[in-house]
């Protein structure tokens, strides 16, 4: 479906996507992924032009829930993240790895992420509850775009 919808239109050459390859195991592919964007970068430094994310009720971007030994990272990397309430691994980026992009972009909507953008944006640091606020853009930009719903609980 992203390819449909964003890459193809956008004229996003192959070379410059990555997938993940789930069928390693979650920690094999997370290594063989962070490996792939290494070559990529040539030994430069690796930032990215743009990462784009959502935002999820719980206030989890990426793969970065609440209360998940991820959120302790501090080497740009990617890593394997078990999920005990769902019963699965994901691959996520980690918070320095996302924060070395040169643009960041949150794009949420929905009355359900009203909560969550509030306390990310406005509320007190936490970031065992609230894993988004870890997201500042080091090299650039951070940018939220929000729709009406998801926005209704910011200070006006």
């Amino acid at each position: 479906m992203v390819n449909s919808v964003l890459f193809e239109p956008l004229g996003i050459d192959a070379s410059h996507i990555f997938p993940v390859d789930t069928s390693l195991s979650p920690s094999a592919a997370a290594a063989d992924y962070l490996q792939k964007i290494q070559q990529h970068f040539e030994g430069r430094q690796l930032s990215f032009d743009l990462v784009l994310l959502g935002l999820g009720d719980n206030s989890h971007t990426a793969s970065l829930f609440p209360f998940t030994n991820i959120l302790h990272e501090s080497e740009a990397s990617v890593k394997a993240v078990f999920l005990p309430d769902q019963l699965l691994y994901r691959v996520s980026f980690t918070a320095p790895l996302i924060n070395m992009a040169h643009r960041v972009a949150f794009l949420v909507y929905g009355a359900a992420k009203a909560s969550a953008v509030k306390n990310v944006l406005e509320g007190v640091e936490d970031i065992l509850h609230y894993p988004a606020q870890l997201i500042h853009s080091r090299n650039g930009a951070l940018d939220w775009f929000l729709d009406t719903a998801a926005a209704a609980k910011l200070m006006k």
